[in-house]
């Protein structure tokens, strides 16, 4: 072997080990990587096929070796859905190949890999840190074996445990055999246990709350005013002349009056304001809408005027508010009798009356503000 022969076996020798050592460091870097594989380096000797007459010197390559079956250590997570296997195999996984509404679509091409680093995104598919998606065959919730042999995209609610109503409850607690209550006097028997006279609510923390209105069985709706909402679109300018009552005010209408003047005529129709118990007419969209201004005022229409009506499309007749009268869940001239306590000497007793208008009550408004200022006005006086 002559002098250049010898330098080309040391160069290949020093391009061999350098080879190796630029996958060793790439291990190195990768070290905290989930998943991943080292490469090793085979070192291959070449000898020349030559006659001995003919000397030749010999040199070495290095090539990677990506697939080897050595097992990483493991790493405890604090994230439920990573997961990692023990011994051979690989998760089933894809890639998507685009999205859709936010949503991921699948070419059907499966891969593999250690990779378990995975959670849930937004649509409940589980994804590891390198974005593929875990694949896996449906176990029967019933017997708990396998549905199927075909591994198929797992996708989950996101909340993998939901609430569960609490049945029991489970408490030891130290009673008193003789409570130290603000009454008690050693020298009176029984004065240490409460007298529910003393309260003016069930004891709680903090300030008594104003009573509430509940109930079970029916469906009551909310409180509202009566509303007529005109079915025609009005014209820029009135052609149908005539006259209409408005909750007992008469509104006139003249051919060629403008939608403002026709808002004037009935916002001043009763001596120059509003028609008793009624908002301000107001047009929207185009449509006349007549509004009471309270849940006790019913809204009623008369007219000798027809056509003047349709073009305005309201017609004649009353349009009751919403309330417990018009529901039906009361009658006129009830009562009810509230009473605090069974203890007749020391609690008043309220009487409301149901029934439109003055001291009465027809809303759930009133009925709830009455019950409130009654039960104020005995707090103070117990």
């Amino acid at each position: 072997m002559g002098i250049f022969g010898a330098l080309t076996t040391a160069v290949t020798g020093l391009r061999a080990q350098s080879f190796a050592l630029e996958n060793i460091s790439g291990n190195i870097a990768n070290s905290q990587t989930t998943a991943f594989k080292r490469v090793d380096t085979s070192f291959m000797d070449l000898i020349p096929d030559n006659p001995p007459s003919k000397q030749l010197s010999g040199t070495v390559t290095a090539t990677a070796r990506s697939t080897n079956t050595v097992q990483g250590d493991f790493q405890s997570a604090s994230i439920g859905t990573f997961m990692a296997i023990n011994g051979d195999g690989f998760f089933v996984v894809q890639k998507p190949e685009g999205f859709a509404d936010g949503r991921p679509t699948f070419g059907g091409s499966d891969l593999y890999t250690r990779r378990g680093d995975f959670q849930t995104d937004k649509n409940g598919f589980l994804v590891n840190g390198a974005g593929y998606y875990l694949m896996g065959i449906p176990v029967d919730s019933a017997t708990g074996n396998l549905a199927g042999s075909v591994p198929q995209m797992l996708q989950f609610q996101n909340d993998f445990l939901p609430a569960q109503p609490t049945t029991q409850i489970q408490y030891r607690a130290n009673l008193a055999s003789y409570p130290l209550t603000p009454s008690h006097d050693t020298n009176v028997p029984g004065s240490e246990l409460i007298d529910p006279k003393t309260f003016s609510a069930n004891p709680i923390a903090g300030a008594p709350s104003p009573a509430k209105i509940t109930g079970f069985g029916g469906t009551l709706l909310d409180d509202n005013e009566a509303i007529i909402t005109g079915t025609q679109t009005l014209p820029a300018t009135m052609t149908e002349p005539g006259t209409f009552t408005l909750n007992g005010a008469t509104v006139t209408v003249t051919a060629g009056m403008t939608q403002a003047q026709l808002l004037t005529a009935i916002n001043t129709s009763n001596a120059g304001g509003l028609p008793a118990g009624m908002k301000a007419a107001v047009i929207t969209g185009g449509h006349l809408v007549l509004e009471s201004a309270n849940a006790d005022t019913q809204i009623t229409i008369a007219s000798s005027s027809p056509d003047m009506l349709t073009e305005l499309g309201i017609a004649t007749g009353t349009v009751e508010p919403t309330n417990l009268l018009t529901q039906s869940a009361v009658g006129n001239n009830q009562t009810l009798t509230v009473q605090i306590s069974n203890d007749t000497s020391s609690f008043a007793t309220l009487n409301i009356q149901f029934g439109p208008g003055g001291s009465q009550i027809s809303t759930m408004a009133e009925l709830q503000a009455a019950l409130e200022v009654s039960l104020e006005i005995w707090t103070v006086s117990v």
